[in-house]
């Protein structure tokens, strides 16, 4: 029998996979395969419009992996766990690569025929339409590459703490000092609770 809150958790993962979806489809049109969505396809600054496609499939993604870790089966919690954490990290590649080949195009010109396929020189065209070709570039450049390395990181190492039976928590620990701690899944532990 469904509850209440089995049938929110089904709502909430269909929306994660239509995010998910709608971001493939953003995708599509960033990298003009197919003009599915006219008005996006026809923005000038490829750097917008690959934003919007991570910021919805983030969403979808985040969202995904959250319901996943809350899900009371063990064999499919992990089952679905191990699925989004591939799948993030896979659409994460190419991101962290983009951002560790930019900086030799922006130096000497170099791209290669991988950075030919991801577009590589539109991107940083975009970079440089609104933060000019000085210093800040170098800083956004950098800054991003730091943040496309946390993007693949912190997805994988949740997700192995998830199939594991734990999580990453952020706030107040047993001694009240607050932190970063690795803790037992709440679904777990809510079940070890209930056992006692």
């Amino acid at each position: 029998m469904f509850t209440k809150e089995h049938k929110l958790r089904s709502v909430l993962f269909a929306l994660s996979i239509a995010l998910i979806v709608l971001g493939f489809l953003f995708l599509i049109n960033a990298m003009e395969a197919a003009r599915i969505f006219p008005a996006f396809y026809d923005i000038s600054n490829v750097l917008a419009k690959y934003i919007v496609v991570i910021l919805t499939m983030a969403s979808g993604i985040m969202l995904f992996s959250n319901l996943a870790a809350q899900v009371e089966n063990d064999k499919l919690r992990n089952g679905l766990t191990i699925f989004i954490t591939a799948f993030s990290t896979i659409l994460t590649v190419p991101l962290v690569y983009v951002f560790f080949a930019i900086f030799p195009l922006q130096v000497n010109g170099k791209m290669g025929p991988v950075g030919k396929v991801m577009a590589l020189d539109r991107i940083l065209l975009g970079f440089k339409d609104w933060f000019s070709d000085g210093a800040l570039l170098y800083v956004v450049l950098s800054f991003m590459l730091v943040l496309s390395i946390v993007f693949i990181t912190v997805p994988l190492v949740s997700g192995i703490l998830t199939v594991k039976g734990k999580t990453i928590k952020v706030g107040k620990n047993d001694k009240g000092k607050f932190g970063i701690s690795i803790a037992t899944l709440p679904v777990l532990a809510k079940r070890e609770a209930e056992e006692k």
